[in-house]
């Protein structure tokens, strides 16, 4: 399957590469740095430098492309929300994925799949209660990019059969993603607990997204949304209490929520603080296993046994 990502030198991208290398998947890695893309990804793919503002540039590449991953996005949680920094978030989702759009519609290709990122944060906060794919959008700066972020390529599915809404939760890697900035502490010798320490935290672990993101490329049935999380979410005590088990390291700080409001303003209540308890009911019922189902196993394999 020739296969086009767009955002392929993000955390989740460079995974995704590694797997479907691995595979009978011919890739082109889409990049606004051909140069730093290749860098970072290697020779071994087919990398096109594409600056994101013109979709006809883009749909002239588009021939023999059977299959699209859209893992566009500037990171949510790296710094405070400022008006402008909305505006990245936004432009970097909402806008590339019209393009994307508008490309694959000018272009004589169709393309058989399009995987399109997006986020539980299209629930909004909270949610206490198990919630699968059917839980009503809910409020909030998340939620409505994150539906903005979904809209953005509908127009596309005139022309291609399947499109997949991937709503990721808090990814599990090393080097990168959640447990990155969690471990800082740790560090120090004291694990912190941020807000009550009772918000659900829909967590997965890196090799599930990409493992997960193949398994709906190649399923001929798969479409519309998909929450890819763990389907075992944890409390942010118990996540706390878990990476302080694995390392061996005590966890006795505390953040009030107040404060981290107070610092981060809408973002704490949005990112750290948010209360999301998001299953995985259709990636479940369509087939998929998990390899890390629960939190202790996925910790063991990205703190101790890379260390082995």
């Amino acid at each position: 399957m020739r296969t086009l990502i767009v955002g392929a030198t993000g955390f989740i991208g460079r995974k995704l590469i590694r797997e479907l290398l691995a595979t009978d998947h011919q890739l082109v890695a889409v990049s606004r740095n051909a140069n730093k893309a290749r860098e970072i990804l290697g020779n071994h793919i087919e990398i096109l430098e594409w600056d994101g503002k013109t979709a006809e540039i883009l749909s002239g590449h588009l021939e023999g492309i059977e299959a699209i991953v859209n893992l566009a996005g500037e990171n949510i949680a790296s710094r405070k929300w400022t008006k402008d920094r909305k505006n990245v978030l936004i432009d970097s989702r909402i806008e590339t994925g019209r393009l994307l759009s508008e490309a694959i519609l000018m272009s004589g290709s169709r393309p058989g799949v399009l995987i399109q990122g997006s986020a539980t944060g299209f629930y909004g906060t909270p949610v206490d209660k198990p919630a699968d794919e059917n839980h009503p959008y809910g409020s909030g700066f998340l939620a409505g990019l994150t539906q903005a972020w979904e809209s953005a390529v509908e127009p596309a599915g005139s022309i291609i059969p399947r499109i997949v809404f991937i709503r990721t939760g808090l990814v599990l890697g090393r080097n990168g993603g959640l447990l990155e900035k969690m471990l800082l502490p740790f560090k120090l010798y004291s694990g912190t607990t941020l807000g009550s320490g009772k918000q659900w935290m829909s967590w997965v672990h890196i090799e599930d997204v990409v493992k997960a993101i193949r398994f709906l490329l190649e399923s001929e049935s798969a479409a519309g949304p998909y929450n890819l999380t763990a389907p075992n979410p944890v409390q942010m005590k118990s996540f706390i209490r878990s990476v302080s088990t694995t390392l061996g390291k005590p966890a006795w700080l505390k953040v009030p929520g107040i404060f981290l409001k107070a610092v981060l303003g809408e973002m704490a209540k949005e990112t750290v603080l948010a209360n999301q308890n998001i299953i995985p009911a259709r990636l479940l019922n369509e087939g998929y296993e998990f390899r890390f189902d629960h939190l202790d196993s996925a910790l063991v394999n990205l703190l101790i046994d890379e260390n082995r």
